[in-house]
């Protein structure tokens, strides 16, 4: 029989109005047989139980409410009626597993474990295994850093014959199980046996075999899962086990396949190198070595596999082929100084070794590249009754035109009839003249390499062999001068009458390095050199122009000293003006007029723009007697970009020193001004990631390339930083791009929070940031990795449980004999070192690399 549900509620919703609450029961239950899932109804029951004391039946009618509570905007009304009116009562496992699953939606993590495990206990007394086990994993998820949850979870699934949870359980023990080795090492081996081709369980199986010292046994475990494996910890993991057991050309295959893939890879390839040379394999090494080297050396990191080849030569001191390879490698990269070392490595070698042959070419190559050390007349008589005469003889003979003229050497003698022989007297003159020609080229290339020491070695030779040569030479009066030393205890020699500086009345070229006026301005190219760096620290453009307008005015003594950035003729874009105690700031338009009459006041002979009261009205009003102005010039267009003025309320008169103070201060400044703004154009351009602000990875080497070019010609320092978040790709792997980019974006905002505007952040990988600090020393940098580590230091990530940054820190190498790319790219492969050596350590460390000593 039907039932007309809005009357049958009409009806029972009387009766309660007249208290009559059993026939309103009845009303109600009338209407749940006709219509079960009737919301109304069910409340209304279980209300009305309540209200008569009866809580167990009112437990029902409110069980099956919390039952049809669904939908996501209904589960704080089915938490809070679970809470309120069915915990107390004994409920069936389903219901006890939801309501966990809604603590654990409200972050309410102990009290939804409490639930799932009574559920889980009730399932498991019900033989409801899948349940139960659905509820173990909620809770290890819930408290993932205890082991025990996890080893539960395991036991249980091997007990139902769920293989995969099992693996998964007794993998995730064996992690937390830091403290016991073996009882870790054990938890691996189950977890593999349960699931043989899970590629993780026998990866960390393999690397706790590792850990027990057992390579063999890990090499042959992961032997089967290597065919199509292409990450780079898990092939990693299988060539460590291969070298150390000893496989070393199945290592060396594996190696290869893995490519380039950053400083870990490399750093196998020269381990597994090693092995080979400590097992007399030389051939293998040397193979291995010449096809590493077309790999790095086309990837521009030739300084990095240089420095393993001499970690390698040092290691094998006895090793021949390797002294060999040490050479070649030096002639290809044209790195004379390391060449010459080599080859005096590979003579000795050649000579220790019997190898007369090789040691005779070393010899010829040395006398090439020196023929005045004077240790080669030395090697030259160890070879002698060994080799050939006719070898012998020649180079003999080289190394005597080499000592050509060497102070206390005899005169030629006269021939009987007291007459000197044309001949002779013609072949010493071209054999002198040829003799200093070469040394005096070699001092040339040596000065422009900035190998001081060995261009030093060579003016000294000079000295020696062509006494008083300094007097009326001039080409070696300017070695002299580049090298920084002069003969006769370096005293310096007095210089002729035609090379003193240009008079006053001469224009001087402003591209020059130096001011013509050295003896007016020691004082004041240390005052710039001070001022220049505290400029480029500012962190904006205007402050930029405050520092200077200050430190010029300040330095100066003046009354005002006026900054301005923009084209003539328009109204400035920016502008900073200093003033002396009890002066008054210019108003704008004040600013505007005078630069109108400095920009059309007569040029003096060195470019400056010199203005007096007595001309220009303005420097009256202003509280000037006379103002001296230079224009600066846009780096980019060497168009007019900008004017600094100084002004002196008091007779004055302008010296040649100070225009060049002026204009080297101003011209720094408007360079520091543009590569601003051109940082806030990279960024604005490059951004990455716009919630974080982060430039793209695309940005990394042009950043760093412009930085080392800016730093080189300024002679500053530069500086990088790299953050990793330890284990990073595992926990990307573990816990899915989502919540790890979501932390990312907390890590780079944090970043951003603490850089200054002139430093660049760059987002490196999925796991890892890099920060440019352009001005920055090692010190500066390592002071930054601190404070960067705090600050990220309080992030949560998005997932239970915590995580681990390291930091390395690397300073450019000042070197003028390398170029911006060899610079960039040693920096960059240090300081990847440097997080691989953080690796090693265990993670959560700052590593900071010193430049490298040559």
């Amino acid at each position: 029989m039907s039932v007309d549900i809005a009357k049958q509620l009409e009806k029972a919703q009387r009766f309660v109005e007249k208290s009559r609450i059993e026939e309103a029961i009845e009303a109600y239950q009338e209407i749940l047989s006709a219509v079960p899932n009737h919301l109304e109804s069910m409340q209304s029951l279980g209300d009305l139980y309540t209200m008569q004391n009866q809580p167990d039946r009112a437990a029902v009618y409110y069980g099956l409410l919390f039952d049809r509570f669904t939908a996501p905007r209904e589960e704080p009304k089915a938490l809070a009626l679970y809470t309120r009116f069915l915990k107390p009562h004994q409920q069936p496992p389903e219901r006890v597993a939801r309501y966990a699953l809604l603590l654990q939606k409200q972050n309410r993590s102990e009290e939804a474990i409490e639930q799932f495990m009574s559920a889980a206990i009730a399932y498991e007394l019900s033989d409801k295994g899948e349940d139960a086990l659905a509820c173990f994993v909620r809770i290890a998820q819930l408290d993932s850093e205890n082991r025990d949850r996890h080893l539960a979870v395991a036991e249980l699934a091997e007990r139902m014959g769920n293989s995969a949870a099992a693996s998964r359980g007794y993998l995730r023990a064996g992690q937390l199980s830091t403290q016991n080795d073996a009882e870790a090492l054990g938890f691996f081996a189950k977890a593999h046996e349960l699931s043989p081709h899970d590629r993780s369980a026998a990866l960390m199986y393999a690397q706790a075999l590792l850990r027990k010292g057992d390579a063999s046994a890990a090499a042959t475990l992961l032997a089967p899962l290597t065919e199509t494996e292409k990450d780079a910890s898990f092939l990693e993991t299988y060539t460590d086990a291969l070298i150390r057991s000893g496989q070393l050309d199945t290592a060396r295959t594996v190696l290869e396949r893995m490519g380039n893939q950053g400083a870990a890879s490399t750093e196998k390839l020269f381990n597994l190198a090693s092995e080979f040379l400590r097992g007399g394999m030389e051939d293998q090494a040397i193979d291995l070595l010449a096809s590493t080297k077309k790999t790095m050396l086309a990837a521009r990191r030739e300084s990095e596999f240089a420095s393993s080849v001499d970690q390698l030569v040092e290691a094998f001191p006895k090793s021949l082929r390797m002294a060999e390879f040490q050479a070649f490698l030096y002639a290809d990269l044209n790195r004379e100084t390391k060449y010459f070392e080599a080859l005096v490595r590979l003579f000795d070698l050649s000579i220790a070794n019997d190898q007369l042959r090789a040691a005779c070419e070393s010899l010829e190559k040395l006398v090439e590249i020196d023929p005045y050390d004077s240790r080669n007349q030395e090697r030259l008589d160890s070879l002698k009754g060994r080799a050939d005469e006719q070898y012998l003889s020649r180079v003999k003979s080289r190394l005597s035109n080499a000592a050509t003229h060497r102070p206390g050497a005899p005169a030629q003698e006269h021939r009987r009839n007291g007459a000197s022989e044309p001949s002779t007297a013609i072949l010493d003159e071209v054999q002198s003249g040829q003799t200093l020609e070469d040394l005096l080229v070699q001092a040339e290339i040596f000065v422009q390499y900035s190998l001081q020491s060995k261009a030093i070695e060579r003016l000294q030779r000079i000295v020696e062999l062509f006494p008083g040569e300094e007097e009326n030479n001039e080409r070696l009066q300017g070695l002299f001068e580049a090298a920084h030393w002069w003969p006769e205890e370096g005293a310096v020699p007095a210089r002729p009458v035609e090379r003193s500086p240009a008079p006053l009345e001469e224009p001087v070229n402003r591209t020059t390095t130096a001011s013509p006026y050295a003896p007016e301005t020691l004082r004041d190219l240390a005052k710039i050199s001070e001022i220049n760096q505290n400029v480029f620290r500012q962190p904006s453009p205007r402050a930029m122009l405050s520092v200077a307008v200050n430190e010029v005015g300040n330095y100066l003594r003046a009354a005002r000293c006026l900054a301005v950035v923009g084209p003539p003729g328009a109204p400035p874009q920016m502008a900073s003006e200093f003033c002396a105690t009890g002066v008054e700031a210019s108003s704008g338009g004040q600013i505007v007029r005078l630069l109108g009459q400095v920009e059309r006041a007569s040029p003096d002979p060195l470019g400056g723009l010199p203005l007096e009261a007595a001309a220009s009205p303005i420097l009256k009003e202003t509280g000037l007697e006379t103002a001296l102005g230079v224009q600066l010039t846009d780096p980019e267009t060497q168009s007019p970009a900008g004017m600094m003025i100084v002004g002196f309320s008091a007779p004055h008169t302008w010296k040649p020193n100070e225009t060049y103070f002026l204009q080297s201060i101003g011209d720094q400044m408007l360079m520091c001004v543009h590569h601003t703004r051109l940082r806030t154009l990279v960024r604005t351009l490059a951004v990455a990631d716009e919630k974080t602000g982060l430039l793209a990875r695309g940005s990394y080497i042009d950043c760093l390339l412009n930085e080392s070019q800016r730093a080189r010609s300024q002679g500053a320092p530069l500086a990088l930083a790299l953050l990793q978040i330890d284990g990073g790709p595992e926990l990307l792997r573990q816990q899915g791009e989502g919540p790890f980019d979501r932390y990312m974006e907390q890590l780079g905002k944090s970043v951003q929070a603490i850089v200054r505007q002139t430093d660049l952040a760059i987002k490196y990988t999925s796991w890892a940031l890099a920060v440019v600090l352009p001005d920055t020393p090692l010190s500066g940098a390592q002071t930054f990795a601190e404070k960067l580590k705090k600050a990220v230091g309080g992030l949560r990530p998005p997932w239970d449980g915590g995580l681990t940054m390291s930091v390395a820190v690397a300073e450019a190498i000042a070197r003028q004999d390398y170029d911006n790319e060899d610079i960039v790219t040693d920096l960059i492969n240090r300081v990847e070192a440097g997080l691989e050596e953080a690796r090693k350590r265990g993670g959560n460390e700052i590593v900071a690399l010193e430049m490298a000593k040559n």
